[in-house]
């Protein structure tokens, strides 16, 4: 069974916790390979456009990396996110093989890059911004 397990400091959150409005990611199974479909949310409402970028793409982004279908994350997929029209966020699944991943959002076009406000489990950088932490654990 595959679960995914958030490692805080302070506090830990349980599969499926909202925190705050927006639950910033979910597990949702393997689907008969070992990798794991992780949905992602962000709640931005006035951005035009958003993408999800971290480990997992090389930290692809916006128009100076052009999408490509066929080229996997692992060697710079550029993963653009969808507004939901029902709830007004950001969302895209993608799948990841179990492993520990940093995460942040780039939003229109890469003006700004910003962690992920609803997941505590956080990279702290030196210049005080931060890096949002996903764990995909195989159980």
């Amino acid at each position: 069974m595959l679960t995914l397990i958030l490692t805080l400091a302070v506090t830990s959150c349980e599969e499926g916790e909202v925190m705050d409005r927006v639950q910033p990611y979910k597990v949702l199974g393997s689907f008969g390979t070992s990798e794991v479909h992780v949905k992602f949310n962000f709640d931005e409402p006035t951005a035009r456009q958003v993408w999800l970028i971290g480990d997992f793409n090389n930290w692809a982004i916006g128009k100076s990396n052009p999408f490509y279908p066929d080229v996997p994350l692992s060697q710079g997929a550029k993963v653009a996110m969808q507004k939901d029209p029902s709830t007004g966020f950001w969302t895209v699944t993608i799948p990841l093989n179990p492993g520990r991943y940093l995460y942040q959002y780039a939003i229109d076009e890469g003006i700004f890059i910003v962690g992920d406000p609803n997941n505590n489990d956080k990279y702290e950088l030196a210049d005080g911004t931060y890096k949002s932490i996903v764990y995909v654990i195989d159980k």
